[in-house]
């Protein structure tokens, strides 16, 4: 796998409009063009002032440079170089991935279903004679007695 890094600075004043054309211009071309495995678009968090950066996969060296002659790319090169969206010359790395790992992201699981309550007996209402405490039995007189009382 080939790398195609691609760094610059921004114009301030052109962020939104460089923005929104990685997202409706570069991307999509991209994604069209054959060997191209995926493309991040990222803004450099920590830099004092605007940068951006592309991380473009490949599948060989063959592909990176059949997708620069391609003119899908270089029209796309000729609008960003037309937007005037840089303040300083962009950065442009080609590098050979060695090793690599990819994380497939885990399924959220479902919440659980909430456990319905089991039907409860019906209260009774009366004991019949037979199955009621006499009145000599513990059950008949909760609680603690006195003799006499």
């Amino acid at each position: 796998m080939f790398v195609h890094i691609w760094r610059m600075r921004a114009r301030k004043k052109r962020l939104e409009e460089y923005e929104k054309f990685g997202r409706q211009v570069t991307l999509p071309s991209l994604t069209t063009i054959d060997g191209s495995r995926g493309a991040p678009f990222t803004r450099i968090f920590e830099a004092r002032k605007p940068e951006y950066m592309w991380v473009v996969f490949w599948r060989d060296h063959k592909a990176l440079d059949q997708a620069r002659t391609n003119p899908l790319w270089r029209e796309q090169i000729k609008r960003f170089e037309a937007g005037k969206f840089y303040k300083s010359i962009p950065l442009e790395l080609v590098c050979e991935g060695l090793e690599s790992f990819s994380v497939t992201p885990a399924k959220p699981k479902r919440p659980a279903r909430p456990v319905k309550a089991e039907p409860t007996a019906p209260p009774v209402e009366s004991q019949s004679e037979e199955s009621a405490p006499s009145e000599s039995s513990p059950a008949a007189f909760p609680g603690p007695t006195v003799e006499g009382e």
